[in-house]
């Protein structure tokens, strides 16, 4: 047994420890995707808008809510699946059941909202909604 042991120890110690990638490859960093995904976010969502995605990082085409639009259900497509967020406006985020209610501030953005409140939203109003 001990001998058994030691080969599976031998075997182990022989794989390597790193994958080296392709020459050619560039290594992306998580960090990296999260920081390229806010800025494209910044620059789809104008001061006073809370923009919406219906997938993470937002990707797609954003839908734009201000406060000036006052209360507005969400849109079919994002009723429930607001997968990311970016907000240059404070807003409330509601959920009609249960009844829940979550305020938003200037900055607030998520790139997988869909882990979180964002698989709930049912509509979207003023800050003092909340």
């Amino acid at each position: 047994m001990k001998a058994l042991k030691l080969a599976l120890l031998g075997a182990i110690v022989a794989i390597p420890a790193t994958v080296t990638a392709p020459a050619h490859a560039t290594p992306v960093r998580p960090h990296q995707v999260s920081a390229e995904a806010l800025q494209r976010a910044a620059e789809q969502c104008a001061a006073g808008e809370i923009c919406f995605w219906r997938d993470r990082d937002y990707q797609g085409e954003p839908w734009r809510w201000m406060p000036s639009n006052g209360y507005r259900d969400m849109p079919p497509y994002l009723h429930d699946h607001v997968y990311s967020f970016y907000a240059n406006v404070r807003g409330c985020f509601i959920d009609y059941d249960p009844r829940e209610f979550r305020a938003v501030n200037i900055g607030d953005y998520a790139r997988a909202y869909d882990t979180n409140f964002g698989t709930r939203i049912d509509a979207v109003a003023v800050h003092s909604a909340c």
